[in-house]
């Protein structure tokens, strides 16, 4: 319901959405101050995924994906425990703001 609620607010929302992806660059690139480390330096600078770790792309997935995904690794079901540590270090803003960024980019060719 949650996922559905933001996914709903970003579309309907152009201005929004162009704020949250913004500030989801930012969180790729950078990080947070809470902990979370850059997306980028598992999932490349374009969030073109590395098959070689086994990460895979985001560029291009769509935004309420992302999302939960993001809560699947903070909740005691994800056992991955390097996302789980980038998750919960995401405030449910973050996520999407995360997933808007990553949701507009294009998807590297395969």
């Amino acid at each position: 319901m949650k996922i559905a609620l933001i996914a709903c607010l970003l579309a309907a929302m152009p201005g929004l959405s162009h704020a949250q992806a913004a500030a989801g660059r930012k969180i790729v690139m950078m990080g947070t101050p809470s902990g979370a480390p850059p997306c980028s330096a598992c999932h490349g600078t374009h969030l073109e995924g590395n098959m070689a770790l086994k990460v895979p792309a985001l560029a291009g997935k769509p935004a309420d994906f992302i999302i939960a995904r993001l809560e699947h690794y903070a909740s005691p079901e994800g056992h991955n425990v390097q996302m789980r540590q980038v998750a919960t270090a995401l405030t449910t803003m973050e996520r999407a703001q995360v997933a808007a960024y990553a949701a507009g980019l294009k998807p590297a060719a395969k």
